[in-house]
């Protein structure tokens, strides 16, 4: 059994008598003080209470957040080690592919990156002080402020902790992270490393991380108010987002990160030949393999503009075979075989394989697969796909699948690179928030060229730091500033 401090703005507050036991995902179980004893530790309340985090030079805050990210390597950081192990256990991801994503964590805290993410979204000088107008609108000035935030996170993919700590610290803003049930420990192990590094810094002054069950009535009824909290940024599943919107009122600002689904498109030009089929099925593979499927961002569903008479269906379903021969390929850090199969899926599987006049199914949940439906639709549990398996839909035109966008459609692959211009326009009026490219034939190309995005890009068509902060404006008399 685990015991996992509250973090309190510094301070740590260990589980003592009345300490309770939470159990994660996967077994998982570990215990923490009672979260409920301890509301106003986790809130900041006072406004007033910013103005050193306000004051601090955001050179500072930058400089101190890349020594923290130096202070982020797996092999060396005991408090990482343990928050490593019980995510292995209660997260969704095989060992080398965490194991990528907790060495990546340092990259996150990059100075020149961060800077450039603060300029791009914010901008520098609004951060650090007052910005006047131009010209004849100089008695007017802008400034950035930061906010008091709740943060709600997912746990898929650790990454998301060392996010928002460093958007924190980025945006001067106070931040209480609700942790994960399947990530229970990444953000509270940063902000312990943090403190170790420099507890009395107004950074570290400014972060608490705890863990409650969600749909606690009790603590989310006494955290979101407008006399403690401004703004909310809720990752994770519809239920947590409905729940927590229950408790907004005028004053509190939610930022959704709801669940997005990602897809994949293939032209006529990608059947048309060998060489065209494996460039695709690479591409695919990687989109839909990387992660194991555990990300918003992972291909389920590809749509190929097809006809649907049988030697069209077998020419789809050879790309899906090559799809899940490109898996067995995927680097480790990328992609991994199951080691338990996922029973509710194989159910869905096992149901439409019997349907041989509307699907076509192979593999399983173990090394992948794929179902080929034969008419111009999705399978009904497109919203179950996972285990690295796909649905393939033949459309006529890849202009019919915007009628399956809307705003949670987050990444959507593309082949032939040829196609962009014409499409890219039309899938972002329908709600698409990026676009990528299943070229390459490299699974390491793909992965990157769909992963490279400069410092400060839109997430799910937001841009969170930049709402995250308070915008105000102070107007002096014309004739007298």
């Amino acid at each position: 059994m685990r015991d996992i401090p509250i973090i309190a703005r510094g301070q740590l507050i260990m589980p003592g008598d009345h300490a309770v036991e939470f159990k994660g995902r996967g077994g998982a179980s570990f215990r923490q003080a009672d979260p409920h004893k301890h509301i106003h530790d986790l809130v900041l309340g006072n406004t007033a209470r910013l103005r050193d985090l306000h004051d601090t030079p955001m050179a500072e805050i930058v400089d101190l957040l890349a020594e923290l990210g130096k202070r982020l390597k797996l092999e060396d950081n005991p408090l990482l080690q343990e928050s490593f192990e019980l995510a292995l256990q209660a997260g969704g991801l095989a060992e080398p592919i965490l194991r990528g994503v907790y060495d990546a964590l340092p990259q996150m805290f990059d100075p020149a990156m961060m800077l450039a993410m603060v300029d791009k979204t914010i901008g520098l000088d609004y951060i650090d002080g007052w910005v006047p107008g131009d010209g004849r609108f100089d008695n007017v000035s802008i400034r950035a402020v930061g906010t008091r935030q709740l943060h709600i996170t997912a746990g898929n993919v650790p990454v998301v902790a060392a996010m928002t700590v460093a958007r924190a610290g980025l945006t001067k803003s106070d931040i209480l992270i609700k942790s994960p049930s399947n990530d229970p420990l990444t953000a509270n192990a940063i902000a312990r490393t943090l403190i170790g590094l420099a507890p009395d810094h107004p950074v570290t002054k400014h972060i608490a991380v705890a863990y409650w069950k969600g749909g606690d009535e009790f603590m989310d009824s006494q955290i979101v108010r407008t006399s403690r909290i401004d703004k909310i940024t809720a990752w994770g599943g519809m239920s947590s987002v409905r729940h927590i919107q229950k408790f907004l009122q005028p004053g509190i600002d939610l930022t959704a990160l709801n669940p997005k689904y990602s897809m994949s498109m293939v032209g006529r030009e990608g059947l048309e030949s060998d060489a065209a089929l494996d460039e695709v099925a690479v591409g695919l593979a990687t989109l839909a393999g990387f992660y194991n499927q555990t990300a918003c961002a992972n291909t389920r569903i590809v749509y190929v503009e097809s006809d649907t008479d049988e030697d069209s269906i077998e020419r789809i379903a050879e790309l899906g075979r090559r799809m899940v021969a490109a898996y067995a390929k995927l680097p480790p850090l990328l992609s991994v075989p199951f080691t338990e199969r996922n029973r509710e899926l194989e159910a869905e599987l096992d149901a439409v394989r019997d349907e041989d006049d509307f699907y076509h199914v192979e593999g399983d949940t173990l090394n992948g697969g794929f179902v080929v439906s034969k008419f111009n639709d999705r399978v009904e549990f497109y919203d179950k796909l996972n285990n690295r398996v796909v649905n393939f839909v033949p459309v006529d035109s890849l202009l019919d699948v915007i009628k399956w966008c809307d705003d949670t459609t987050q990444t959507v692959g593309l082949y032939p690179e040829s196609r962009r211009a014409e499409l890219r326009d039309a899938f972002a009026l329908a709600g698409v928030q990026r676009l990528v490219s299943l070229a390459g034939g490299d699974p390491m190309t793909v992965y990157a060229n769909s992963h490279h995005m400069p410092p400060g890009s839109p997430h799910d068509g937001i841009e969170p730091m930049r709402r995250s902060v308070r915008w105000v404006v102070d107007m002096q008399p014309v004739a007298a500033h």
